[in-house]
């Protein structure tokens, strides 16, 4: 295994602390060879056995059995593990912290810690679809400098909605506002425009649902400036909306049963878009993966907010909060709902419809864990009819064509960036197994996953 020779110091990012490495391990000319490692590539085509992976300056360079580098090559051995491409996350909102009663200082912890969880699950990239804007483009900036632990950010500054509409970003008062804003954010080089069409849960209508005028002038700027559209929408009519809009992706699942001889999800193919089912989510409202004692979840979350979760009354009035929120009884929404999201998912699948993993991490629902519901996501799917090669492919080459950036992220292909798990046991056996990390490799840099577990002191 890797030791970590380097020290973790702090520095302020506008009001949060983030973690820095004063140096990295740097693959460098010399670089690094996998030897001997099951590789699954991400691609969806057969597991390789027994080949070296070599890396260069942070990309992969070569992949073969065997590979004959120079003698100062560092040396991995892989026999009996798994190579697979880091995993990517394409809904999450890295300012989040889970539960709502937190105070200040307990919130920025968890916010602190964030990035950490998502690289000890093996999440190297993800798309963040929603943060204040400000700080969200400045963490994506730090990372893509190399200066803060955190997967690779891909960013889009805070949702479209208008005043009154569902989420907490500032609301818009009219179609002229959206374009500003939308206008604004290309030069701030976004990398997406989240559009939210929802009017409550359950078609409650508590909400101000998004005009056709404020959409349409949306949808105009991301066209002219090939900015990729992604869409908040969750029932039949928000999903006929979201079609016509053609986004890049949907990112919720559907709550609606779809009506026989709709054409629905032949459009939803034809168009190319994206259907990201955030089940996790939905699952989160009332239950979590696993146990609440496994060292995995303790080596994700902080401690103190895994103390709140065990107890009840503190449970209770988070339901409570996220009730006064939603104005209808939310929990009691998703027991009907769940269903149906996931049936939806199995149909899309069975239709040919791309899946992307995301698991709209943070929301204050329940148990929502950032980075731990990563792989639990991939688990669902595979309830939903997803092979682990499916779901696999879904979490990794999907994801990087859900943000655009395929042709550098999402397999293991010569040229890539060398993001990639080594594990312990095959995924394909069974997909809980993408949990049995032993080292996270991100830019070529080798980490052991435990540098990324919670620990006080690295706060």
């Amino acid at each position: 295994m890797i030791a970590q020779r380097c020290k973790p110091v702090a520095t302020a990012l506008l009001l949060l602390t983030i973690l820095v490495l004063s140096c990295f391990e740097e693959t460098g000319a010399a670089g690094i060879i996998i030897r001997n490692v099951n590789l699954i590539d991400g691609t969806g085509r057969d597991i390789q056995y027994g080949v070296d992976i070599g890396v260069r300056n942070g990309r992969i360079a070569e992949i073969g059995k065997p590979l004959q580098w120079n003698s100062e090559a560092q040396i991995i051995e892989g026999k009996s593990r798994f190579v697979v491409p880091g995993l990517i996350d394409t809904h999450v909102h890295l300012d989040t912290a889970v539960l709502a009663q937190l105070s200040e200082t307990e919130r920025i912890e968890v916010i602190r810690h964030n990035p950490r969880a998502f690289l000890y699950n093996g999440v190297t990239t993800v798309l963040n679809v929603s943060s204040e804007e400000e700080w969200i483009w400045e963490l994506r900036e730090a990372q893509r400098a190399g200066e803060v632990i955190a997967p690779r950010v891909y960013a889009m500054g805070s949702m479209f909605s208008p005043e009154g509409g569902w989420g907490y970003a500032a609301g818009l008062p009219d179609a002229n506002a959206a374009r500003d804003k939308a206008i604004r954010y290309v030069s701030k080089n976004t990398d997406g425009l989240k559009i939210v069409l929802e009017d409550g849960l359950g078609r409650s209508g508590k909400f101000t649902e998004m005009p056709d005028e404020m959409l349409n002038s949306i949808v105009a700027v991301g066209r002219q400036h090939d900015v990729p559209l992604y869409v908040h929408a969750i029932n039949i009519e928000e999903y006929e909306r979201a079609i016509a809009a053609e986004p890049r992706a949907i990112v919720h699942g559907l709550e609606d049963p779809i009506p026989a001889h709709s054409d629905l999800l032949e459009r939803l193919k034809q168009h190319n878009i994206y259907v990201v089912p955030t089940l996790s989510l939905f699952k989160s409202f009332v239950t979590y993966d696993g146990s609440l004692a496994s060292n995995i979840l303790r080596n994700s979350v902080p401690g103190f907010m895994l103390e709140y979760v065990k107890d009840q009354q503190y449970m209770e009035r988070e339901r409570t909060l996220l009730n006064d929120y939603t104005k209808i009884d939310s929990y009691e929404w998703v027991e009907e709902k769940l269903p149906l999201f996931m049936k939806n998912t199995t149909l899309m699948h069975q239709a040919g419809i791309k899946l992307a993993a995301g698991t709209d991490a943070g929301g204050t629902v329940g148990y929502n864990f950032q980075g731990y519901n990563t792989p639990w996501e991939l688990k669902l799917l595979v309830e939903c009819g997803l092979t682990p090669m499916e779901a696999l492919v879904a979490g990794t080459r999907n994801g990087a064509e859900v943000i655009g950036v395929e042709n550098i992220l999402g397999t293991i292909d010569p040229g890539k960036f060398a993001d990639m798990l080594i594990l312990g046991s095959n995924p394909l056996d069974d997909i809980g197994n993408i949990r049995d990390i032993d080292l996270v490799i991100q830019d070529g840099r080798i980490y052991e996953r435990d540098y990324f577990a919670y620990k006080e002191e690295h706060l």
